[in-house]
């Protein structure tokens, strides 16, 4: 039989394992298999600011060259880096070439005696002679608005006519003959062509120019609508403005509206 020693010495001896460990070799090798790790992630980070740094300071160059894969729109001008200057030049000098010629054209299309210009969405005139200003006012052009009869037999829109017209007439204290439109406006019943009631006095103001086609550039009784758009296509002046343009303008003389 074992004494109580011997037994509890067997018995602390059991929990024992059989080959002590040696904690030398056990870190030694933990060293070795972190040591490539390190490695790693020393290589990584050196890498990684390698990349950084090469890619902010060629940040400019990756840029062009981005640009550079991107198609180049018709209206932009590309030129080769070894003759940029020159096409340049060349590019600089075709275009004065071609602003003196349109400045040549427009010259040419000047006309020397006085002419009118007529601005319909501003609502301006400019009374010129060649390059030289006379005369600068509002205007009144057409309202654009659409009148139909009750059956909608027949429409008027009320436009001033744009393009190059010509005065064809001079009229002292005009008549206004009413067209079918002012009656049927006004809700009133559209009279024989000839009828008294279609003329009326005083309301076209002192003076009339006629450009065709029953447009007349004229006078007005509402000269504080001057400056809108309300007319029924005529080009309506104030009474200043009508007297300069009446007197400056003579039966053949050019009229631009736009």
């Amino acid at each position: 039989m074992l004494s109580n020693y011997e037994f509890n010495r067997q018995q602390m001896n059991q929990g024992k394992p059989e080959h002590p460990i040696d904690l030398v070799a056990a870190t030694e090798q933990t060293l070795k298999i972190s040591n490539p790790i390190h490695r790693a992630i020393k290589l990584g980070l050196g890498y990684g600011i390698l990349m950084a740094f090469l890619i902010l300071a060629g940040a400019s160059i990756f840029r062009e060259w981005g640009l550079s894969l991107l198609p180049v729109k018709s209206y932009f001008y590309q030129a080769r880096p070894e003759s940029t200057v020159d096409e340049l030049k060349q590019k600089l000098q075709r275009s004065r070439k071609t602003v003196v010629s349109l400045q040549r054209k427009v010259d040419r299309l000047t006309p020397l005696e006085p002419y009118l210009i007529i601005d319909t969405s501003e609502n301006l005139i400019f009374l010129k002679k060649g390059k030289k200003l006379l005369h600068q006012g509002i205007c009144s052009t057409g309202s654009y608005i659409m009148l139909k009869t009750a059956d909608g037999s027949e429409k008027w829109i009320f436009k001033t006519p744009r393009g190059m017209l010509r005065i064809q007439a001079k009229i002292e204290d005009p008549v206004w003959r009413m067209p079918d439109w002012a009656f049927i406006e006004d809700g009133l019943p559209v009279p024989d062509p000839y009828s008294h009631e279609r003329y009326e006095t005083g309301v076209l103001g002192d003076y009339a120019l006629s450009l065709g086609d029953g447009y007349l550039i004229h006078g007005t009784l509402y000269q504080r609508f001057l400056g809108l758009p309300v007319t029924h296509g005529c080009v309506r002046l104030g009474d200043k403005e009508l007297e300069v343009v009446f007197r400056t303008l003579r039966v053949g003389s050019k009229v631009f509206i736009y």
